[in-house]
């Protein structure tokens, strides 16, 4: 094969799929950031040597070892700070570099230039991993270019034989590797490129010292990963297991490779039958012509998603599938190719293999506008409870602790990164959500933020010293046992029509088996109730019989005051828990296991306008 040489058809073939890919993906500009805050906000805290440290120290790493995203992510920081349009540019060009380089390699690879030219469009506007492309957090588009790159680059190096090019290539393979984990596998696709489709047979010694170098970087690079992952959040949270699980787990990801117009798992059993038949079909016509670019194309479309399969179900995002989904473009691109050829060249056949081709750009162009102004409208409702709170406070006072409780839609992540972004390291925030005790006076100014029935945050300002007390001293036992170690209340000063918040630390010395749910009822000096709170832990997303044992879970308690409570003193918070079974309150027991009393009392509380 020769090295690449681009005629102007060539070239405007090019230049079209990276208009249309960067056309169709101009709706991701209306998306604003959401998760995957750190990146800049680490960005704008640490300098140089202090960020690098962060991503090239496995201690520091918590999901996977992936330096190359880092320097991005800083680069992108540095020039674009916190405006998502620079962000969404750099993804947006990432990604129509990435279709072109599959019209370069298939081309490159089958000398069928057209094929070519369909795979890399029809590449560059399938929906299925669209997500990938509008969150700026996701590696998928920069390590896919490394990917897809070094790739290319192999066959120069194949054309050539200079160390030169052998050496370029390998270093886009380091890029490429210390971007995303699923570059383990390039070594063994340049091996069959070699083999296959430059058709040079193995020969044990070129082979061995070719691809020595490939093989010895794995002795480190692995280390490092076992080291990230030894600790990792998502080995940790979802737990990572090597077995036959992992062909069931492989289903819903080849269902979205078979049907590329849909972005969430179909829930239809027509989907499945469908998913059959293409197996059946593809395996088939696979066998019967010998087909290595279909055993390729195969291979590279699973072993490209299977770090992902000894994960659980509930693992699944279709965003996951930026690189397998070439082997479904290119699928589809040969089919095409092959109608078109038995069809013949005639006028009429090209414009209808055309009008085919603008078809699917187009119904994938619409599929991926209806997915960025989802993805849109989401962003903004998130923002909605920080919009309302940055009106009421231009600026924060020095050392400002703000604590949001139960966000009905964002969460502690987007909050701390929507601070960070207009008020820098004056507010710090918490969340319960994120699971960490409150400590509301552990700063010079706190701020807890409810949400009342139409989900706006309401303001309650701590008091800095407020007396309170209670009838049985803490930590509290319960009869399971379940204990409340702590609890923190913002004020005693309770305004009519606010609530009265009391963030609660539970923990639990034995694994529960049963639900239990939450009591808190404001009474007055007669003992008369005036309000009441009753709900499961978490808003019922903590349930006790999910609670870790020796685990603190933070809970929050919101107990609405009526616009016609009696104004007042001596009001009292009555807390614990019941069955809702028997209805029966969970009685609280001394260190002997005596029965003590079935609430805990605090008081005293007012109530004024």
């Amino acid at each position: 094969m020769k090295t690449i040489v681009l005629h102007k058809y060539q070239i405007g073939g090019l230049l079209l799929i990276v208009l249309a890919v960067f056309v169709t993906y101009l709706p991701a500009f209306k998306i604003q950031f959401y998760d995957g805050w750190w990146y800049m906000m680490w960005s704008a805290t640490m300098d140089v040597p202090r960020f690098l440290i962060q991503f090239l120290d496995p201690a520091n790493i918590t999901q996977g070892y992936r330096p190359v995203q880092g320097i991005y992510m800083y680069l992108l920081y540095r020039l674009f700070e916190f405006d998502p349009d620079g962000y969404h540019l750099a993804h947006n060009l990432l990604h129509a570099a990435n279709a072109a380089l599959v019209f370069l390699l298939v081309g490159k690879l089958s000398k069928r230039w057209r094929l070519a030219f369909i795979a890399g469009l029809i590449y560059g506007i399938l929906p299925n991993y669209s997500l990938a492309v509008f969150w700026h957090a996701v590696v998928d588009p920069l390590s896919a270019f490394f990917y897809l790159l070094t790739l290319l680059l192999w066959t120069r190096f194949l054309d050539t034989k200079t160390l030169r090019n052998y050496w370029i290539a390998f270093g886009a393979f380091i890029l490429a590797l210390f971007s995303k984990e699923v570059a383990v596998f390039l070594p063994l696709f340049l091996f069959l490129v070699e083999w296959w489709f430059y058709g040079e047979k193995p020969n044990l010694r070129i082979d061995l010292f070719r691809y020595l170098p490939f093989v010895l970087t794995f002795v480190p690079y692995l280390w490092l990963v076992y080291l990230v992952q030894s600790h990792g959040e998502f080995v940790g949270q979802f737990g990572f297991k090597i077995g036959p699980h992992m062909l069931n787990n492989l289903i819903p990801y080849m269902t979205i490779l078979t049907a590329p117009w849909l972005v969430n798992l179909p829930t239809e059993s027509n989907f499945f039958v469908w998913l059959v038949i293409v197996v059946f079909i593809y395996i088939g016509t696979m066998l019967y012509k010998r087909s290595k670019v279909l055993l390729f194309l195969a291979l590279f479309a699973v072993l490209n998603i299977s770090p992902l399969l000894g994960f659980p179900l509930d693992y699944f995002n279709s965003r996951y599938l930026y690189l397998s989904t070439i082997s479904t473009a290119v699928v589809l691109a040969m089919i095409l190719e092959v109608l078109w050829q038995r069809l013949g060249s005639r006028r009429l056949v090209t414009v209808a293999m055309s009008g085919i081709v603008a078809c699917i750009v187009f119904v994938g162009s619409t599929r991926v506008a209806d997915g960025a102004a989802g993805l849109a409208e989401y962003t903004r409702q998130v923002r909605v409870p920080f919009r309302d709170i940055s009106l009421l406070h231009p600026t924060f006072p020095p050392d400002s602790y703000v604590y949001i409780v139960y966000s009905p839609l964002t969460n502690y992540w987007d909050f701390e990164g929507l601070f960070f972004s207009k008020y820098r390291d004056s507010v710090k925030v918490n969340a319960t959500d994120l699971g960490k005790p409150a400590d509301l006076r552990a700063h010079s100014n706190s701020f807890v933020y409810y949400f009342d029935s139409t989900n706006k945050p309401i303001e309650l300002v701590v008091d800095k010293n407020i007396s309170l007390r209670t009838t049985l001293t803490l930590p509290t036992v319960f009869e399971i046992p379940i204990v409340l170690e702590q609890y923190e209340i913002p004020t005693n000063r309770l305004e009519r029509g606010k609530a009265l918040v009391a963030i609660l630390n539970w923990r639990t010395n034995v694994k529960i088996d049963k639900d239990y749910t939450v009591f808190a009822h404001l009474v007055d000096a007669n003992g008369k109730q005036i309000s009441q709170y009753d709900s499961p832990p978490g808003k019922g997303q903590t349930p006790t019989s999910q609670w870790l044992v020796n685990r603190t879970l933070v809970d929050a308690v919101v107990v609405p005051i009526p616009v016609d409570a009696p104004l007042g003193d001596h009001y009292r918070l009555e807390l614990g828990m019941y069955d809702v079974e028997s209805m029966k309150n969970l009685a609280i027991v001394d260190a002997r296991g005596n029965l003590i009393d079935d609430k805990i009392v605090i008081e005293s509380f007012s109530v004024v306008k």
